[in-house]
């Protein structure tokens, strides 16, 4: 059994101030990495890329149909042009020239289609290409935003983490303060119950939050002011004061 001084027993309320702190502060830190506002913001971004990527091939697309149209329509004039060659020189039989005639007229409005063909192609492209800068300003400014939101959990993350690191420091001076055997029992009543010590305070645990039955009450009045008393309802570490009875 553990018999500490009441002056002993009340530093236990300092390590565990630090102690509830540090909980608090890892509750906190978790709160922080599981804030809806990160997933919304990468889920947002992420659709914006798509959106990007989606609009860069339909501009892909678009270009490569013009690229297309561009090269029938070179085929074609190469094609009239050589026709005419041959019209011209008049070297062919008459049934060869109506033939090529007959091929030019026909090549000629090939041509024509595929030159309306372009136009609606080039127009298409250039709405495409529109539609992509809007999608890739889109997605830039989704990547801002987002990192935006994670600059500000970051900061947020290292306040946490700054203050754990000196509420840690300042819960190990605290306990190098306490006699080890107290210490030890505090500590191992933290890792079981959660809290390790607690006021009892005008006949209410503090570890509990409830008001003692008066039995037990009677038996913690009893016990000698260098006893260690546990609460009958949290198991923690009772920390009495005359002033507090």
């Amino acid at each position: 059994m553990v018999i500490a001084a009441p002056e002993e027993q009340f530093k236990l309320l300092a390590v565990q101030a630090q102690a509830s702190r540090l909980r608090q502060l890892a509750r906190q830190r978790q709160e922080i990495l599981k804030d809806p506002a990160l997933t919304a913001a990468a889920e947002h971004l992420a659709a914006a890329r798509a959106a990007a990527e989606e609009a860069a091939g339909m501009r892909a697309e678009a270009d490569a149909a013009v690229e297309a149209l561009e090269a029938q329509a070179s085929t074609v004039a190469a094609h009239i042009k050589k026709d005419e060659a041959q019209l011209i020189a008049g070297q062919a039989g008459a049934g060869t020239l109506q033939g090529l005639q007959r091929e030019i007229e026909s090549l000629t409005a090939k041509a024509s289609e595929l030159e309306d063909a372009e136009i609606e192609a080039l127009d298409a492209a250039e709405a495409a290409a529109i539609v992509e800068a809007e999608a890739r300003a889109a997605a830039e400014a989704s990547e801002a935003a987002n990192e935006e939101v994670r600059a500000d959990a970051r900061a947020r993350l290292a306040a946490v983490d700054a203050e754990a690191a000196t509420t840690q420091a300042e819960r190990e001076a605290a306990a190098a303060l306490v006699q080890p055997d107290l210490l030890a029992l505090f500590e191992a009543t933290l890792e079981r119950r959660g809290a390790g010590a607690a006021r009892l305070f005008h006949g209410t645990s503090e570890g509990s939050g409830l008001a003692l039955a008066p039995g037990d009450l009677a038996d913690i009045k009893r016990a000698a002011p260098d006893a260690v008393v546990l609460c009958p309802d949290s198991g923690v570490i009772l920390v009495r004061s005359p002033e507090w009875m």
